[in-house]
């Protein structure tokens, strides 16, 4: 099937320079979907909103090409993927703005979900089917371009290996939203429309604790890979990340010696991985002689954090744990930057990856710090070839690989070494043969230990321009 291409075409009353130059800054916005971008260079983020149903959808996508004055070529990310042609052209003392977007092929069934409409399988073809259930809109929807790119690519890689025990591996995939309610509604759609073996998922905590009593009833393999709060795998449901304790046992102590600050103030959304970040938090900074002087919580896809920077300036904190996801911290961030506070204030990001990095902004995050088992710019020849295979596959203007979206990459590798080993994709044989398997990745070797657990590495790291600044590798996390 080709791709699906919509034109539209509008003039704006202002001279091809002036109407290039408006681009990204709100002017004249209606006629690019509310474009907003910091830098129209290529590689950088641009945020826009469609109109949906009547509601906003944000979407994302990334300068590829400009033709200064004349043209505009965008890869659309979210929520699906494609092409945005922006051309400019006299018209009079007018322009004639000619937009082209394409949708890919593998992007037509979710946009015709989001029109109201699905594509089902065929249960008989035999093909391992793995559902991705990630978050391509809402707070935690920065995340979700590169989290499938990387599924993708360990797909596609398996694939030329002959598959699994002979079988090739289809990626279906799903987007939550960053809603509990729609993650248990497309991982209803992934298992009885689409049939899907296994689930490997990148969403928030919420959504887990919505979905886990229907994977547990119905037996999927349930493989959930990014930073959460911990607890043990139950069943066939394995959680894989970093979690609080382990990060904040090295970053806190390490910002109270580097910027000399004891007191801490917490910001986090209202739900159950950033509480227990929270909680970790007040244990860790008392532990190592520091004061907590505040603590707030506040909705997912929250936009105004003026009454937060408010308090922690009254508060006289010197430093911050951020567990807000996603946007959320993006723009908690750009606006303790614009206030000022960045000057006496350093932020801890729980989850600051790349993806949230490029949302903040070079400035506005410079100084930032995390604790993650990955980083883009971790200088190991096995990195540097998988960001070789990466580019090659999706392009320079790609978005970042980070901690959150490589955990899906080994995911699936280790889901597939477990099913070769077990000589089945049964779930209860794959299950059994999980203990012991290892994948030597980006990062190194990753392995299943006894209980379930990932063993992986821990990297301190700054936030620079242009990405991360390794300061140390903090030893193994996951050991039993």
């Amino acid at each position: 099937m080709a791709d699906v291409l919509f034109t539209a075409e509008v003039t704006v009353p202002a001279s091809r320079e002036a109407a290039y130059a408006s681009f990204g800054g709100g002017r004249w916005a209606d006629w690019t979907f509310d474009a907003r971008t910091d830098d129209l260079r290529p590689g950088q983020v641009v945020r826009v909103a469609f109109p949906i149903g009547g509601v906003p959808l944000a979407g994302v996508a990334r300068v590829h090409r400009i033709l200064p004055a004349q043209r505009i070529v965008l890869r659309h990310e979210s929520p699906w993927r494609g092409r945005v042609i922006i051309d400019f052209e006299p018209d009079g003392p007018n322009t004639r703005v000619r937009l082209v977007t394409s949708v890919e092929d593998g992007s037509i069934a979710p946009l015709a979900r989001l029109l109201g409409s699905d594509l089902a399988d065929d249960p008989d073809e035999p093909v391992v089917r793995i559902g991705l259930l990630t978050s391509y809109s809402g707070s935690a929807g920065v995340f979700g371009p590169a989290v499938e790119n990387c599924a993708r690519l360990a797909v596609d890689e398996i694939n030329a290996e002959n598959g699994v025990n002979g079988m090739p591996l289809r990626l279906i995939t799903a987007d939550d939203a960053t809603s509990p309610a729609t993650g248990l509604a497309e991982l209803k759609r992934l298992h009885l429309r689409h049939h899907v073996d296994m689930v490997i998922a990148v969403h928030t905590s919420a959504t887990l604790d919505a979905v886990r009593p229907y994977a547990r009833r119905v037996g999927l393999p349930y493989f959930y890979t990014p930073v959460n709060e911990g607890g043990k795998p139950a069943g066939r449901l394995f959680r894989w990340g970093e979690v609080p304790e382990e990060q904040l046992r090295q970053a806190v102590p390490a910002m109270m010696r580097e910027h000399g600050g004891k007191g801490w103030y917490v910001i986090g959304n209202d739900y159950v991985w950033p509480r227990a970040v929270g909680a970790c938090a007040r244990q860790t900074v008392e532990a190592e002689g520091g004061r907590l002087l505040g603590e707030r919580y506040v909705p997912l896809s929250t936009t105004d954090f003026d009454e937060v920077l408010e308090a922690i300036e009254a508060s006289d904190a010197e430093l911050v744990v951020n567990s807000l996801v996603g946007g959320d911290a993006a723009a908690f961030e750009r606006q303790l930057h614009a206030a000022g506070l960045r000057r006496r204030v350093r932020s801890f990001g729980a989850l600051l990856d790349e993806a949230t990095r490029d949302h903040i902004g070079d400035e506005a995050a410079t100084g930032m710090w995390s604790v993650l088992g990955y980083f883009m710019d971790l200088p190991t020849p096995e990195n540097r070839d998988f960001i070789g295979r990466y580019r090659a596959a999706y392009g320079p203007s790609a978005p970042p690989v980070s901690s959150v979206t490589e955990s899906v990459y080994e995911g699936i590798h280790l889901y597939a070494r477990a099913a070769m080993a077990a000589g089945m994709i049964e779930p209860a044989s794959l299950v059994g043969a999980l203990p012991g398997t290892s994948f030597t990745g980006p990062r190194g070797e990753v392995s299943v230990t006894p209980s379930g657990r990932l063993r992986q590495p821990l990297y301190l790291a700054e936030a620079v321009t242009g990405g991360f600044r390794i300061l140390a590798e903090q030893g193994l996390a996951g050991i039993d």
